[in-house]
C-alpha cells in the first residue's frame, strides 16, 4: 500500500462514522511502534511530527524514516506534518516524505489565515499533499473556539482537506476534566462536509470520542496521555527489575517500543469501534 494523504482516509472514516488516529511522534522508537500497531490491527493511521519539534530531530528525518516504513508497509499511513507555522517548514516536510500538512494560522486575523491557508493548499495539492488547518485556537477559553458562522467560508475558500476545530480541548495532560462543547460541533458539522480534526484528543473518556465521532471528527491527535502512561511504565519496569549498575539503553528503548505499540493498538480499536 503506498504512502496516503488525508484525502485517502479521513473521508472514508467519515462516511463509516470511526475516526483514525493522529500518533504524534517524537523519535523513530515511536514510528515503528506506530507501523507496527497499525499493521497487526489492520487500520491505517497518521504518523505526526510537529514543526516545534524539528530543534529534537529534524523534520526531514522524521519524514524521510516514517514514508520509507509507510510504503513498504501493507496498510494505509499517512505521514503529517503537525501544526506547520512556516512555509519554510511546511516546503520542508512536502520535499521530505510527508503526504500530509497542517498549516497553523489560528493565531492569526481571519483574513491572514485564509489567506496564507490558500497559498499553501495550492503549492501542496499541486503534487498530492494533503493540507489540514485550524479555525480557533486550541485550549481553554470560550473566546478561542472555532465560531461555526466562519466554518462555511473558511472550508469552501481555502479548499483544505480537513478542518481543525477547537471546541474545549487542551493541548498537554488535563489536569481538570476537559468541558468538550458538543454542541458547537455540532453545528461546527452543519456547516461543512470536510473532514473535522481533535486537537489534544488524549485523556477524554470514552463516551465524548464517541459523541465526537458520531458527530463528525474522522481524525483525533493522540499524544500526551499515552506518553505520560508509557514513560511510567518504563521507569516502573526499569526500578523493580533492574540492579542500579544494571541498566542499558537498549532495555529502555525494548520497553518503549513493547508498550507503546500495545497502547497505540488500544487507540486504533477506540476509534475504529473494535472491541478491546
Amino acid at each position: 500500500m503506498p504512502l496516503v494523504s488525508l484525502d485517502e482516509l479521513l473521508p472514508k472514516a467519515s462516511q463509516n462514522n470511526y475516526a483514525v488516529p493522529g500518533f504524534n511522534v517524537v523519535n523513530l522508537e515511536m514510528i515503528i511502534s506506530a507501523v507496527k500497531a497499525a499493521e497487526k490491527e489492520q487500520s491505517p493511521i497518521i504518523i505526526e511530527y510537529t514543526e516545534n519539534d524539528d530543534s529534537r530531530i529534524p523534520l526531514e528525518y522524521i519524514g524521510q524514516f516514517a514514508s520509507c516504513l509507510a510504503k513498504a508497509s501493507d496498510t494505509p499511513i499517512c505521514v503529517h506534518l503537525d501544526h506547520g507555522n512556516t512555509l519554510k517548514g511546511i516546503m520542508r516536510a512536502i520535499k521530505n516524505g510527508y503526504s500530509s500538512v497542517m498549516y497553523d494560522g489560528a493565531n492569526l486575523s481571519y483574513q491572514e489565515n485564509v489567506k496564507n491557508t490558500q497559498k499553501i493548499v495550492e503549492i501542496a495539492k499541486s503534487i498530492g499533499v494533503s493540507v489540514e488547518a485550524e479555525l480557533g485556537q486550541i485550549g481553554p477559553g470560550e473566546d478561542n473556539y472555532t465560531d461555526p458562522s466562519l466554518v462555511k467560508d473558511f472550508t469552501k475558500s481555502t479548499g483544505i482537506s480537513a478542518l481543525a476545530v477547537a471546541i474545549g480541548t487542551e493541548h498537554g495532560v488535563y489536569k481538570n476534566k476537559p468541558k468538550v462543547d458538543l454542541k458547537r460541533l455540532k453545528e461546527i458539522r452543519e456547516k461543512t462536509a470536510t473532514p473535522l480534526v481533535m486537537h489534544g484528543g488524549s485523556g477524554l473518556d470514552t463516551k465524548t470520542y464517541e459523541k465526537a465521532i458520531d458527530i463528525g471528527v474522522s481524525k483525533i491527535n493522540y499524544y500526551s496521555a499515552m506518553s505520560n502512561k508509557v514513560t511510567e511504565k518504563i521507569v516502573n519496569n526499569l526500578q523493580s527489575t533492574r540492579g542500579q549498575h544494571e541498566i542499558y539503553l537498549q532495555d529502555s528503548v525494548d520497553l518503549e517500543l513493547e508498550y507503546f505499540e500495545e497502547e497505540m493498538k488500544k487507540i486504533i480499536r477506540l476509534f475504529r469501534r473494535k472491541d478491546n
